[in-house]
C-alpha cells in the first residue's frame, strides 16, 4: 500500500500550477490560427536537402545561407543564375509531403486542442504548384498530426479572410484584402528578426506563455 505522503504527492502532481491554469483560462475558447511552413514544419530543412542534391553544392554552405537569410522569399537570397533551380526544387514532387515537424510543434498543437483552444492550420499553397502542394499538405498533416487535424486545415492565399484571435506565422508581414481580426504572433526565424511590436514565439515549448500574453 502507498503511504499517505506518496498519495499526497501524486495528487499534487495532477493539480495544474497557478501559471498554467491562468494560461488555460485566457486561451480556452479562443481561435488560434497556425501557419505551417517554417512554423510547425521544417520547410528550410527539406529545401536544403533537395537543393544541395540538385545543385551539387555543399549542404553545409547551403544550410548556412538558408538558415541565416534576411529575405523571406527563398529565391531572393540566391544569385539570379541560381533562381530557376531554386524554383524547380520548391515545385518538385513530394516536397511538401516530406516536411518534418519542428521540435515540440506536434505536442504543442495537440495540447492546445486538449485545453479547449480552437486550432486552425492556415496555410498558403505555393503558386508554382498550388494544386499538388495543397494535396501534399493534407497528406503531411494526416501523417504528422493525425486525421482529426484534417478538418482543421484552411488553405488560402489571403489569411486576412480567416477569422481568429491570433495568427502564429513566420512571415514578417501578413497582409491581404481585409483588416485582419487576429493579432500576428511571429514564429521566430532569421528573416523576421527586424520586426518589432509583435508577439514572438521562439520555440513551441513556450506556446502557452507567449500566446496568453498576446491575446
Amino acid at each position: 500500500e502507498k503511504l499517505h505522503g506518496e498519495c499526497y504527492r501524486e495528487l499534487l502532481d495532477t493539480v495544474p500550477a497557478p501559471e498554467e491554469k491562468l494560461h488555460g483560462e485566457v486561451l480556452k475558447g479562443k481561435t488560434v490560427l497556425v501557419d505551417m511552413d517554417n512554423t510547425i514544419v521544417d520547410w528550410d530543412g527539406e529545401f536544403i536537402r533537395r537543393y544541395s542534391e540538385a545543385s551539387g553544392q555543399d549542404p553545409l554552405v547551403v544550410e548556412k545561407l538558408v538558415r541565416n537569410r534576411e529575405k523571406f522569399e527563398i529565391e531572393e537570397n540566391f544569385q539570379e543564375s541560381e533562381r530557376a533551380q531554386v524554383m524547380e526544387v520548391i515545385a518538385s514532387p513530394g516536397f511538401y509531403e516530406s516536411l518534418e515537424p519542428l521540435p515540440g510543434a506536434v505536442e504543442a498543437l495537440h495540447k492546445m486542442v486538449d485545453e479547449g483552444i480552437d486550432v486552425k492550420l492556415v496555410t498558403a499553397p505555393h503558386p508554382l504548384c498550388a494544386g499538388s502542394c495543397a494535396r501534399e499538405k493534407f497528406i503531411s498533416v494526416e501523417r504528422l498530426l493525425g486525421p482529426e487535424f484534417l478538418e482543421r486545415m484552411i488553405i488560402t492565399r489571403d489569411k486576412t479572410h480567416v477569422q481568429g484571435d491570433l495568427l502564429v506565422d513566420d512571415k514578417p508581414r501578413v497582409s491581404g484584402s481585409r483588416t485582419p481580426s487576429w493579432k500576428h504572433v511571429l514564429f521566430s526565424q532569421s528573416y523576421n528578426q527586424g520586426m518589432e511590436g509583435k508577439g514572438r514565439l521562439s520555440m513551441w515549448t513556450e506556446w502557452a506563455d507567449t500566446l496568453s500574453k498576446s491575446i
